[in-house]
Parts: C-alpha cells; sequence; structure tokens
C-alpha cells in the first residue's frame, strides 16, 4: 500500500510540474472553436464536402454546415481553413505505451501520440517488472488515464488492458506476464483486473485452452471484453465463437485459410507452445511455402463470414509484418527514441537474417497482404494497431499498408477512425466528423483521399476540444527530442 502512495505522489508532481510549465505553452483553445472553409472527410464513407464550418462548443462539435450558413459563437477562435482538410482524430489500437524499461517517460509517449493526429489508444499491457517502488507498472498506466481524461495531461484517450495473460511462466523466457496455469487461475486474473480498472483482458499465445476458454467465460461475465493473440492451441474460428472481440496480427487467421491449418498449428506448437521458452515467430521457409501454397477460398470465405456474424474484428499489423525496416538514422529514431530504446530497437550485437529466413518473411508479408484485401472485400471489420514503438507515426504507416493490400484511402481511413469507434461499442458519440460527436479532430494540409500519405500533414490535433495548432505541437515534439537525449 505504501509504495501505490508513493506512486501517486510521484504522478501528482509530474502533474503539479506540468501545470506550470503549460503556463509557457502557447495557449489552447478557449471554449468554441470554428473552422471555416475547411473540408470535411467524415469517414462516414461519403464523398468530400468542401468550404464547410464546423463548431466545437466544449468537448463535442455542435455545428457543421456550409461555411456562410452556420452561425459562428461570438468567443470562438476562428480558424480560416481553406486548402486545409478535417477528418477525425486517429486512433492506434495496438501499442505498448508503458513498457518502462525500453521506452521513453511515459508523458512523452503521450506527446508524440498527440503530435502525430493520435486521440485514441488502446494499450494492450505492460509487463509485470518491478518499477522503482516495488510495484507493477500497469499501476500507474491506470493515473495516466485519470490525468488525461481530468485534462491535466496532454494525451490521447486510454483504453488499458494493463498486463497480458498468458500461461505458466517458463525460466528463460523473456517476458513476465501475468501467468495462470488452470481455469480457476485464469477466472481469478480476470476479476482481478476487473477491479483495478483495465478496460480488457489481453490474452496471449502460451494459455492453455482450459484457461483460455475460461478467460473468455469470466470476461463475459465481468462485462470486459477480451481481445489479443489468439493462442496457439487455438483456432481463429474458435476465438471467434468464444467471442474474442479482435485477433492481433493475423495470428490463427493465417493458418485459418489454411487446408493445413491442423497440421501448421501442430508445427508452431512444437516450436513456440506451452513450456518453451521462446517468444512466437515466424515458422521454417519450407513450412510458409507451405502455408501460402495451401491457401483456400472456400475456408477463407467461411472464417470471415464467422467474423462477420460474431462481431469478430482483426488487427492485421502489417508495419509489423513488414520486411521494411526502418533504419537507425530514420530521424523519428535519432530524435524522438531514447537511448534505452534506440538500443534494444537496434541492438549492435544483432545479426541480419539469412536469406531462408528473409524469403520467409517476404512470402508472410505478401500473404499478410492478400488476407487483408480478401478480408476487406468480404465485410470484416479492421484496426490500425501497429504494435511499434514509432509512437503516433507508424498508424501513418499502417494506412499506407492497408491501401498497398487493396484498400481504398477511405477504408484505410476507417480502420483507425469509425471501426475503433464501433469496436467500443461508442459510433454515436466518435468516430466520424459530425454534430453531437466528441470534438477530437485532425486538420490536415493534404487530401488524405488523394493519397493516404497526406494523414502525415497535420497542421492542428483538436483533442477533446482542446486545440493544438502546429506550433504547439511542434513545441511538444522538441520537449519529446530534448528529453530524450538524458533518459537512459
Amino acid at each position: 500500500m505504501k509504495s501505490r502512495i508513493a506512486i501517486g505522489v510521484f504522478l501528482s508532481t509530474v502533474i503539479a510540474l506540468w501545470s506550470v510549465c503549460a503556463q509557457e505553452r502557447p495557449a489552447t483553445s478557449p471554449k468554441d472553436l470554428a473552422f471555416t472553409h475547411v473540408t470535411v472527410i467524415d469517414a462516414t464513407g461519403a464523398p468530400a464536402q468542401p468550404d464547410m464550418t464546423v463548431v466545437v462548443s466544449g468537448n463535442r462539435i455542435t455545428a457543421l454546415g456550409k461555411t456562410g450558413q452556420i452561425a459562428i459563437p461570438r468567443n470562438a477562435l476562428v480558424t480560416n481553413a481553406s486548402k486545409q482538410f478535417l477528418i477525425p482524430g486517429l486512433w492506434e489500437m495496438h501499442t505498448h505505451a508503458f513498457i518502462r524499461s525500453r521506452k521513453s517517460f511515459p508523458l512523452y509517449v503521450m506527446y508524440l501520440f498527440a503530435a502525430n493526429g493520435v486521440t485514441g489508444v488502446r494499450d494492450m499491457g505492460s509487463p509485470g517488472d518491478r518499477d522503482d517502488f516495488g510495484d507493477f507498472p500497469y499501476m500507474q498506466d491506470l493515473q495516466w488515464r485519470q490525468a488525461i481524461d481530468a485534462g491535466a495531461v496532454i494525451g490521447p484517450r486510454l483504453n488499458l488492458a494493463l498486463t497480458i495473460v498468458n500461461g505458466p511462466h517458463v525460466p528463460g523466457y523473456p517476458r513476465d506476464w501475468a501467468a495462470v496455469g488452470n481455469a480457476e487461475e485464469a477466472r481469478a486474473e480476470v476479476i482481478s483486473l476487473k477491479k483495478l480498472g483495465a478496460d480488457l483482458i489481453k490474452v496471449y499465445d502460451q494459455l492453455s485452452r482450459d484457461s483460455y476458454f475460461a478467460i473468455a467465460d469470466e470476461a463475459r461475465k465481468q462485462g470486459l471484453p477480451f481481445a489479443g493473440h489468439v493462442p496457439i492451441l487455438v483456432s481463429a474460428a474458435e476465438a471467434s465463437d468464444a467471442g474474442q472481440k479482435s485477433l492481433e496480427h493475423n495470428y490463427a487467421v493465417l493458418f485459418g485459410c489454411s487446408t493445413k491449418e491442423k497440421e501448421l498449428m501442430q508445427k508452431e506448437e512444437q516450436m513456440y507452445g506451452s513450456g518453451k521458452a521462446l517468444m512466437r515467430g515466424i515458422l521454417s521457409l519450407e513450412d510458409v511455402k507451405t502455408l501460402v501454397a495451401s491457401y483456400s477460398d472456400e475456408k477463407a470465405k467461411s472464417l470471415f463470414a464467422k467474423f462477420v456474424q460474431n462481431g469478430t474484428y482483426v488487427t492485421p499489423s502489417l508495419v509489423r509484418a513488414s520486411v521494411d525496416r526502418v533504419p537507425a538514422s530514420d530521424p523519428r529514431v535519432v530524435k524522438y527514441f531514447s537511448p534505452a530504446l534506440q538500443a534494444y530497437s537496434y541492438p549492435p550485437s544483432a545479426k541480419p537474417p539469412g536469406p531462408d529466413a528473409l524469403e520467409a518473411q517476404r512470402l508472410m508479408y505478401e500473404y499478410h497482404l492478400r488476407l487483408v484485401n480478401a478480408m476487406e472485400r468480404s465485410g470484416v471489420k479492421m484496426l490500425v494497431g501497429t504494435d511499434s514503438s514509432f509512437f503516433g507515426s507508424a498508424v501513418h504507416d499502417e494506412l499506407a499498408e492497408m491501401v498497398k493490400a487493396g484498400l481504398t484511402p477511405m477504408e484505410a481511413l476507417q480502420t483507425a477512425t469509425v471501426n475503433p469507434a464501433e469496436y467500443f461499442g461508442k459510433r454515436d458519440s466518435m468516430g466520424t466528423v459530425e454534430k453531437g460527436k466528441l470534438a477530437d479532430l485532425v486538420l490536415l494540409d493534404g487530401n488524405p483521399l488523394e493519397s493516404i500519405e497526406n494523414v502525415r500533414k497535420v497542421s492542428a490535433v483538436v483533442m477533446n476540444g482542446r486545440l493544438f495548432d502546429r506550433k504547439a505541437l511542434n513545441q511538444l515534439l522538441i520537449e519529446v527530442e530534448s528529453t530524450n537525449k538524458i533518459l537512459q
């Protein structure tokens, strides 16, 4: 209990310091905002609407219509946004913002999301590494969420898994998450996380079948969604039928579209299953060739129809599968990675993969693209979730990957806007630019429907009704860069 009090005092101090520093920042929005002459891309699927006025009062969009036909409140801060484009705030639906050992200080991770137009984050859990206060890091995550909700800290809306529920820990396994060995322990973990304040239960690779289905049942009883990796011993179809809300990284989906599904599941279990001290990885080149060659349109259509019927979402994480690794010289690494994160992401001792491994990765990446295209055409709802340390900007990368897979720019944009809103059951309050919706918005200097790359051209961000213009966003980035230089 003393450690938790200490954590609270620590974060209260951070918030107090931030409040003092905030007096030096460029002013954010007054009560009302108005964007005039702006082209609205509302993410409903409708065409772009030119020469519009959007009014924000408090944290809601209170008026939207043709410029000249909408009354602007007398005290509003007016932005003439001619030649600019207004889209809903973006959601990053798979990230790990609070893994202290190799990240920046969480405050600066939040700044990176904000500066890149990411106004919402589903954080998929931290390991159980004890921090300086002798407590678990995810206890602090709840306080970051509280501080952001209160407006004391700049950051996106947070949806928290807190930790990751996996099978019994194996000596040598590189992660130490919440471990459950049977159905009874699995149920107890769900109940405990619900009491702590988790928004969802994150499931992982090495869960036994009994533990997994106990989690599914207890999560339903507790009114919590469960999502994450499909465990190695569970098929994608079984996960969907069990009520898993989202399937991450295409795990199990890859095998579920193959006539060799059972055979490949067994091989994966032999390599990475329960009792193995290895994290889940790619199969051998020959097995990958077998997977790709055994793709079945019939199996894929049947599986995707099940996803649609059950309301199962898929988070493909194409940037994670891509063979095009971001070089250490990339400005995003140089400027915004702490030394610890650079050392973790680009270890000097790392050896490049051999030709067989590279070919296996290439084939798997192309297979991912094929499945994403097929899922979109089948009506499966997909989410942008990058599992990347390029906080914020990786969402832009993933949107570009979605288009590369064959989605239209509008379809790609929806995977980071309206689809997350529907996933959360909040389509009536977020995800689109419409009257009455929460004012989470991004103002762009280019049309993302002409080129999805234009989502990178962020001119301003509105987070819960607060305006951050380009100058304010640049100041956030300056603080991240200057502080990361001293973080070890």
